[in-house]
């Protein structure tokens, strides 16, 4: 069974964000999965890496949605961004370091929380925000989040994933 599982009463409204959330929760999930089964330290750290990165990427769409529809509470928001990417690299690090079991599970369970805190609590003070802008039909209309056409993709690659 998951650590962590998404229903409805997470969802902020916005696809976009929704769909960040989830692969956050998978990654977690991931890890979460990988300790259970005994998975090897350094496929572990793999995906430790993978959620660093990934919480820096929906920071980014979330700053980018603040800037384009004009968030007045968005520079206390990325305040918290900035600290939570620390947060992120801190609990990294002591997962990088444990050597037992339980601690790493402790830094996981650390993880959910945060993530849960993070949609329930912080989240909602721009979801009401995000609507009345109506953010998914405007995102609706794009390739990108930026509006710019999306690189092309070799011919040869478009199968590959």
């Amino acid at each position: 069974m998951p650590l962590f599982v998404w229903t409805n009463q997470l969802s902020v409204g916005v696809k976009l964000l929704d769909n960040d959330h989830k692969k956050l929760m998978l990654l977690i999930n991931q890890l979460h999965e990988g300790l259970i089964k005994g998975s090897s330290k350094p496929a572990l750290e793999r995906v430790f890496d993978d959620l660093v990165s990934y919480t820096r990427v929906h920071h980014a769409h979330e700053e980018q949605l603040f800037i384009e529809t004009g968030y007045k509470g968005s520079a206390a928001h990325i305040l918290e961004h900035d600290s939570t990417v620390d947060r992120a690299v801190e609990l990294q690090m002591r997962f990088n370091n444990s050597e037992g079991l339980g601690a790493e599970l402790e830094v996981v369970r650390h993880l959910r929380e945060w993530l849960f805190r993070h949609i329930h609590g912080s989240d909602q003070d721009f979801v009401s925000h995000f609507k009345a802008k109506k953010i998914d039909a405007i995102l609706a209309t794009r390739n990108t989040l930026d509006g710019r056409e999306p690189a092309k993709v070799p011919r040869v690659m478009q199968g590959a994933w």
